[in-house]
């Protein structure tokens, strides 16, 4: 067995630890909502391309699914990307490249609400690299925290300190994100109400 079958079998259990304590906490009994994250080679939506694709589903029913897509980007990547995603420029031209998923990841969102820590940032990229005008109905977290804490830094690892949310995963920051977003919107929602 090669490592990237160990690696990808360690992450699916893992996974699945974590699924199954969503499923326990009732809390998240959300319908029809998609928890999106993705991972760039950079930061500008007319040079850079996504690397990652990560999203969760929770349907009406609360069954969960998740979408979660390593990205070959068709140009090479500095270091602190690499690290951040775990993958080598040569690692990633295995992958398939975003033309080859986007219908795939296009009938996994359907017509779902669309849930993501900087929406612009992400459907920025989408909208770019999948050819298409993602019109779903959209909620950003970080719209929603920026109301709670204004004039703090409302990132993703900031909010969770803020929100006692600890993650020991070894997942990719993209998977990692999109497990974490639906309890962060839960504690700050409440936290508003």
């Amino acid at each position: 067995m090669d490592t990237e079958d160990l690696k990808f079998k360690k992450a699916m259990k893992e996974l699945e630890k974590f699924v199954k304590i969503l499923e326990k906490d009732k809390k998240f009994n959300m319908s029809n909502n998609v928890f999106i994250s993705i991972e760039t080679t950079g930061i500008n939506t007319a040079a850079d391309k996504i690397v990652e694709i990560a999203a969760l589903k929770i349907d009406k029913n609360n069954i969960k699914s998740l979408f979660h897509q390593i990205i070959n980007p068709e140009k090479e990547i500095d270091k602190n990307i690499s690290n951040i995603i775990g993958y080598s420029n040569e690692e990633l031209k295995k992958y398939p490249k975003i033309t080859e998923i986007n219908e795939r990841f296009i009938n996994f969102i359907n017509s779902s609400t669309l849930i993501g820590h900087n929406n612009d940032f992400i459907f920025g990229f989408l909208n770019k690299e999948l050819n298409v005008q993602i019109s779903n109905d959209k909620i950003d977290i970080f719209e929603i925290a920026k109301k709670k804490y204004p004039n703090e830094n409302n990132s993703t690892d900031n909010l969770k300190k803020k929100l006692n949310i600890i993650n020991n995963s070894t997942f990719s920051s993209s998977l990692n994100e999109v497990l974490e977003l639906p309890k962060i919107l839960d504690i700050l929602s409440s936290k508003i109400k």
